[in-house]
């Protein structure tokens, strides 16, 4: 299978491309450009042109539908869609409550949604909390660095650069083959995760 992975939601944008047996990813860190990503079009491009790999070669693109960043969210899924439209091909949406827990080999995602709420994940399921609603996790626990305040002992995804893009390869190519209705993968019916309403500002 080749694959182009894309995700923007988090503090950092990732991207991967499999061709084959080789993959080739990118971390583009929030500090190397103004807003990191704005330029996933061209680093997708760069990485298609150190590989020689065309983007018609693909079978489907993966791409992380959060929570996380709600402008890095709409961001990438855009860029996904638009291409998944254009190529003809089928979008593996993945959440990142999934993606960082198996890059960590965590058991809990404890992820920071402002105004005192937190998202709590497991590879299962994932819900908005209030900060006194939060239950008593056991095992491995992976934060941000805000909620790395009130979750001591915690594993911090923000302090490390695990490779994220090569993660959602690996995950979207088993749910991809492991899934008896490909209608999941029609970019009409992939949506974001925001989970919590984005703010409305008024004057």
């Amino acid at each position: 299978m080749n694959i182009l992975a894309i995700c923007s939601a988090l503090n950092n944008s990732y991207l991967a491309i499999k061709a084959g047996n080789e993959v080739l990813s990118k971390i583009i860190k929030s500090d190397e450009k103004n807003y990191h990503s704005l330029y996933l079009i061209q680093e997708i491009k760069n990485l298609c042109n150190k590989i020689n790999f065309s983007l018609n070669e693909l079978d489907f693109i993966t791409t992380n539908l959060g929570p996380g960043s709600f402008t890095g969210i709409r961001v990438s899924l855009t860029v996904a869609k638009v291409m998944a439209q254009e190529l003809n091909l089928p979008l593996v949406g993945l959440n990142s409550s999934v993606i960082l827990l198996t890059a960590y080999d965590c058991d809990y995602l404890v992820m920071d949604a402002r105004r005192d709420m937190y998202y709590i994940g497991t590879k299962e399921k994932i819900e908005l909390v209030y900060k006194d609603k939060i239950p008593a996790l056991e095992g491995k626990i992976l934060t941000d660095k805000r909620s790395s305040d009130i979750i001591k002992n915690s594993i911090c995804f923000e302090d490390n650069d695990k490779n994220i893009g090569e993660v959602m390869i690996k995950l979207a190519n088993s749910k991809f083959e492991n899934s008896k209705n490909k209608d999941e993968f029609n970019y009409l019916n992939v949506n974001a995760n925001y989970i919590q309403t984005p703010p409305v500002f008024t004057s």
